[in-house]
């Protein structure tokens, strides 16, 4: 692997590749990996570095015309996040993405499942629903996914109870209501705390027929054939530079913005922009709208957190952790037209938690290190306790909180007036920025309110603490709900097998439009419910393996140009 800055590099060069990659975020990094010690090669292009950088970081900005609502700013807990990752919070709706090498993966805290079977289905009642893949069609994918995120069995339902080395009661919670869910959450090997970081992937891939290039942004996708075929990419760095590469496969990793965006501006032979022809290309716009369903203080907390909270299993010589929530059942969703919705606990710990003092003291970071001292000295029965159930019962740590609360996190219905277009704004490149009209829909709000309502219901039946609920839930008051995006942009460049309504076909590469290929949550036909990082990369692998097959197993490469000879290719 080498590693190249278009900043250094001479004006107006010609680059060649069998493949070129646009984005060194999760999907664009798996695939490059997936060609390591072949005879194909790969270029993977990024328009930031190595390291954050907030002139490049400045590319993200959008033209903002929808949701969030414009209240929204009265909200206090924005996407969820708390302590090192809080100023997550603060950043503007759709414009949370990284552009540096490893992309999303420096900012995301390793949370993971798999979409399940209601994600897939043909639902009358919902516009578009069913994908054109089986879910089992994509297991293998999902298995050697996790294998990179370093996880566990992938399993995130009713099944994972016999696989965990404790098994959570019983309830009695009425399964035609609630259903259980869990997440897992990856983690490198070295540290072990930290969430899978995509760049040391690439830091770590050696093969000489993989290449980066960074500080190069895509300006322009070139298209030869009346365009039907894509044939270069324009580049510009932030010194003036340029370049072209010549490739005859690429593919698109710039996430759910960015690649819609990409496709429209590069107008010059298709008017109406790459893939366009029926004004597909940035509709049907979804994330996963959050908010908070129903909190727990006092001494409920511990109530509520001894059953939901996280549940061990050994598997491969590790031990994995998963996380138990809760979703609306499919039942209740195909009953009252819902979509797919799920709860996860989350427990705001107190300044004298023992665990998070001895966090600070571990890692040496605070303030107030006599402070942590007594609070750990003084908590010696419950560090116990949690060190009893973590080694050897394989549970999650009590804590001292605050508040416990359930997220959510609900599937969107297709919506062809949530979309992406450009904006008259133009970013340092002259090229126009992304115009986002989001919007949520009815059939999300109403899940969300029939989620929190059935938990409370369930709860107070099942002799658990009743929760307190939103007084928008409460009053019915859909106006007043508070939503945020959680970063999760998907299906603006949809798979599917109709071009009138879908961008790329099953093997993900654009109608019409030979060898422009898009990975990423922006080909998902719907968004599913769940966060996106295992699913994306599943069909990038599974994109990876296509790739291979249309060239030969690099049977037929082109001949890549050497680092000697790159002035012979100026413009």
């Amino acid at each position: 692997m080498t590693k190249r800055d278009l900043r250094s590099m001479p004006h107006g060069i010609e680059i060649y590749a069998d493949i070129a990659i646009v984005g060194g975020g999760p999907a664009g990094i798996a695939i490059a990996r997936e060609f390591a010690d072949t005879a194909i090669r790969v270029l993977v292009i990024e328009s930031g570095g190595c390291e954050y950088e907030a002139d490049i970081q400045s590319l993200n900005a959008v033209e903002n015309i929808g949701e969030p609502l414009a209240q929204m700013p009265t909200a206090t807990q924005g996407r969820g996040y708390d302590g090192a990752l809080a100023w997550l919070n603060d950043i503007p709706a759709f414009e949370l993405r990284n552009r540096m090498l490893g992309g999303s993966s420096h900012t995301w805290i390793g949370k993971c499942a798999a979409f399940d079977e209601t994600d897939f289905a043909l639902r009358p009642w919902l516009r578009l629903s069913g994908w054109p893949l089986e879910r089992k069609q994509l297991l293998p994918f999902l298995e050697r996914a996790g294998k990179i995120l370093n996880l566990g069995p992938n399993r995130y339902d009713e099944s994972l109870f016999a696989l965990l080395h404790t098994s959570p009661e019983d309830l009695g919670l009425d399964q035609r209501q609630l259903r259980p869910f869990f997440w897992q959450f990856s983690h490198m090997h070295h540290p072990r705390a930290e969430p899978t970081r995509f760049s040391c992937l690439a830091h770590d891939t050696k093969a000489s027929n993989i290449d980066f290039l960074t500080h190069a942004t895509v300006t322009r996708i070139n298209v030869a054939d009346q365009g039907r075929r894509v044939s270069s990419l324009d580049l510009a760095s932030s010194i003036g530079r340029t370049a072209t590469v010549q490739a005859s496969t690429i593919v698109l990793c710039g996430g759910g913005i960015e690649n819609a965006r990409l496709l429209l501006a590069s107008n010059a032979v298709v008017p109406t922009g790459i893939g366009n022809r029926h004004d597909v290309v940035g509709r049907y716009l979804c994330d996963h709208p959050r908010t908070s369903l129903c909190r727990f203080t006092g001494p409920d907390i511990d109530k509520i957190a001894r059953h939901f909270n996280f549940y061990g299993l050994s598997h491969a010589g590790r031990t994995h952790f998963y996380l138990r929530g809760l979703s609306l059942s499919p039942d209740i969703q195909r009953q009252e037209n819902l979509t797919n919705c799920a709860a996860y606990p989350v427990q705001i710990h107190a300044q004298d938690d023992p665990w998070a003092a001895l966090k600070r003291l571990i890692k040496g970071v605070g303030t107030t290190l006599k402070d942590d001292l007594l609070t750990v000295a003084r908590s010696t029965d419950m560090v116990a306790i949690g060190l009893y159930d973590r080694m050897v019962r394989k549970r999650g740590l009590p804590h001292r909180s605050t508040e416990l609360r359930f997220d959510v996190m609900a599937e969107q219905q297709l919506n062809p007036e949530s979309r992406i277009t450009l904006s008259q704004r133009r970013d340092r490149f002259g090229q126009p920025l992304a115009r986002i009209d989001w919007k949520i829909g009815t059939p999300e709000v109403e899940s969300v309110k029939r989620l929190a309502r059935t938990i409370s219901d369930e709860f107070t039946r099942v002799g658990l603490p009743t929760p307190r609920l939103p007084d928008w839930i409460i009053s019915n008051a859909d106006t007043d709900a508070t939503f945020m995006d959680m970063a999760h942009p998907s299906c603006t460049t949809r798979m599917g097998t109709d071009p009138r309504s879908s961008v790329v076909d099953t093997n993900t590469m654009v109608h019409g439009m030979d060898g422009l290929f898009i990975a990423g949550s922006s080909v998902f036909p719907t968004p599913g419910h769940a966060n996106p990082t295992l699913m994306l990369l599943a069909l990038s692998i599974r994109l990876a393996d296509h790739l291979k097959e249309r060239h030969g197993n690099g049977q037929q490469r082109r001949v890549r140009v050497s680092e000697a000879d790159l002035s012979l290719h100026q413009g």
